[in-house]
């Protein structure tokens, strides 16, 4: 892992180990960050498949691209299933995709703002629009295509937008991961 380090620059590898046994590994490639700046607005990870030949739990980190397949952003392997390790787990992921979500993200007054008007069921939808672009304004994010792209599709996932739509039965979200642990079985 380390000589993949060195020939390629992007590539993020991190380990802990427990006197000489490995205890949580973290990976991921040029190819899974590209995939998580591109699509990485809704992330799911799974930690109920555990590969058998070194008994440790394997934690892909899995988006849906626009022809709606899963495509991995990240894996982990983890010796132990402990708060310390999940929290490590998150801590890791988020450093290796820094350079991706910058230090918007971190701004707790954006984050609270964005998320309180996103979220707003009872929100009309012209009020929506209006706060939106107060938002877009204020933090100087008119040239940002995610959000340019993200306004384009609001209706589709606005919930002011089908507040009166039901939404039983749709996929659960371990769905996408238990398709990526079929894959990654083969070679366990």
């Amino acid at each position: 892992m380390n000589d993949r380090r060195d020939h390629y620059p992007n590539y993020s590898f991190e380990f802990i180990h427990d006197g000489n046994m490995l205890a949580a590994t973290f990976w991921a490639d040029e190819r899974e960050k590209a995939f998580y700046a591109e699509f990485g607005e809704v992330i799911s990870f799974d930690a109920t498949f555990r590969t058998n030949k070194y008994k440790m739990v394997f934690v892909p980190f899995i988006t849906v691209n626009h022809h709606k397949k899963s495509v991995p952003v990240g894996a982990r392997l983890l010796s132990k299933e402990t708060i310390e390790s999940y929290e490590w787990l998150i801590k890791d992921f988020l450093r290796s995709h820094e350079e991706v979500t910058g230090d918007l993200f971190k701004n707790k007054d954006f984050k609270k703002r964005l998320n309180k008007l996103v979220w707003n069921m009872h929100i009309k939808t012209d009020q929506f629009e209006k706060k939106w672009e107060l938002i877009i304004n204020e933090f100087n994010l008119k040239d940002k295509r995610w959000f340019n792209v993200m306004f384009e599709l609001h209706e589709k996932w606005i919930p002011a937008y089908f507040s009166d739509t039901r939404m039983f039965g749709l996929m659960k979200t371990t769905s996408r991961s238990e398709s990526m642990n079929s894959f990654f079985n083969t070679y366990s």
